[in-house]
């Protein structure tokens, strides 16, 4: 039987999106909240959902919330926290057996979806506030996360870089914040947050599975219910302005390797066309860069590209020694320059195009990352199954993939790199 996928908006800013695929034997509902992202909001976001996850006004613990969904056949409810371009995205997540595979076919769906609903829109307070066992727990939580990415010396390169790439654009907010202002947040914040989050921010429902008549009205009762005001509509895609000169950063750290970004940028409107160049240039195992940079020159330790297409931007990653740092960014640039001239074969084309077919229908493996999949086709304004992406993808022709890499800048160079000199890799 084929995906049927409906989308429609079921109330003030709240928009719903159905996923039927019967060859799933469990359901996956997730329900977030949509906002522009902002240094000061971004860490409360992530801060408010971690804490409605771990326990409702009527499972008041996390060991309560546990039980509950162990008894529910093993249900889970997890949280969601992620940027999408300029915005950001917050909520949680439920997965259950669907009733026709329970025994003597129990109904529990809508007791997971009531864990669901309870925890995000009737949560546990103390005093009208966030219970403070679990503020306290979550913030602690959130600064070890920070300490955590600024040890992690690839993601601390890619957060730099971003900086850098997105300069003055809300994409270079921190998601996570710094120590000092994690610390420093009060159970009052986080509240008039969930309270602003609630009424201003728009929502998004996901249904992935099959049969959700018992608990879709449950669903958008419950949100009617929120006392809304006028919201405007979210534009996912914002295309980050290419700089009038490449902007150049080198930090230095105690690091073995170095850390080589570099970011492109285009107004391309395909975006598949988009990825094609991407997966020629570095996307794959046969690319321009694994195949000349990385193999054939040996510059780096890895070298790969990846096509954001919310923000129109291409970053190539890539790990080299401190001493060939400017060859490698030449390299890179004329691997560039190569594709801009056509010079890649019908066989690296074809490669790329496969590769890509490949990543796209493997989401049909799981609900989850089905769900996943046409989330991201709602941020892009569409609703192809991976069967069609792929079809656009084969009839990508040569000259479009030439016109597309002719359209690219080359906007920032940056790289995080040892601060004396180092003999071993990292």
């Amino acid at each position: 039987m084929p995906i049927s996928y409906q989308r429609k908006t079921v109330g003030e800013g709240i928009a719903l999106t159905e996923i039927t695929d019967k060859k799933f034997k469990s359901n996956y509902i997730c329900i977030s909240f949509v906002s522009p992202v902002d240094a000061v909001n971004a860490p409360l976001n992530t801060l408010v959902t971690e804490i409605l996850a771990c326990a409702n006004a009527k499972l008041p613990t996390l060991v309560d919330v546990s039980k509950h969904l162990g008894y529910l056949y093993g249900a889970s409810l997890a949280t969601r926290s992620r940027r999408v371009g300029d915005m950001q995205e917050n909520g949680l997540s439920v997965e259950y057996i669907c009733d026709d595979f329970t025994i003597n076919k129990e109904v529990i769906s809508d007791k997971a979806v009531d864990v669901l609903l309870d925890c995000l829109f009737d949560p546990l307070l103390e005093n009208g506030l966030f219970c403070e066992k679990y503020v306290s727990m979550r913030k602690k939580e959130l600064e070890d996360n920070i300490l955590a990415e600024l040890n992690d010396k690839f993601g601390y390169s890619n957060r730099k870089a971003r900086e850098t790439v997105y300069e003055g654009e809300p994409a270079a907010v921190s998601m996570l914040g710094t120590v000092e202002n994690a610390r420093s947040i009060t159970s009052q914040q986080l509240m008039q947050r969930y309270s602003e989050l609630k009424s201003s921010a728009n929502i998004e429902v996901v249904m992935c599975g099959r049969n959700f008549d018992s608990v879709r009205a449950k669903i958008v009762d419950k949100l009617l219910t929120l006392d809304r005001v006028s919201i405007p509509p979210v534009t996912y895609r914002s295309l980050s302005p290419l700089k009038q000169t490449t902007a150049y950063k080198h930090e230095t750290q105690d690091v073995n390797q170095c850390k080589m970004i570099m970011a492109f940028k285009s107004p391309y409107e395909d975006i598949y066309v988009a990825k094609v160049f991407a997966a020629i240039l570095g996307g794959t195992p046969t690319s321009k860069l694994f195949s000349n940079v990385r193999e054939k020159m040996s510059l780096c330790y890895y070298c790969s590209s990846v096509y954001a297409d919310i923000k129109g931007t291409m970053i190539v990653s890539s790990g080299v020694a401190k001493e060939n740092i400017k060859k490698a960014e030449q390299a890179v640039l004329e691997q560039i320059k190569a594709v801009k001239r056509g010079e890649f074969t019908e066989q690296e084309l074809e490669n790329a195009k496969i590769y890509l077919c490949t990543g796209f229908k493997s989401n049909n493996d799981s609900i989850y990352r089905m769900a996943e999949y046409y989330i991201v086709q709602n941020y892009r304004g569409t609703a192809y199954p991976p069967e069609k992406a792929c079809d656009i993808f084969m009839g990508i022709t040569r000259q479009q993939v030439i016109d597309c890499a002719n359209t690219f800048g080359y906007d920032t160079f940056y790289v995080l790199e040892p601060e004396t000199e180092v003999d071993s890799d990292e």
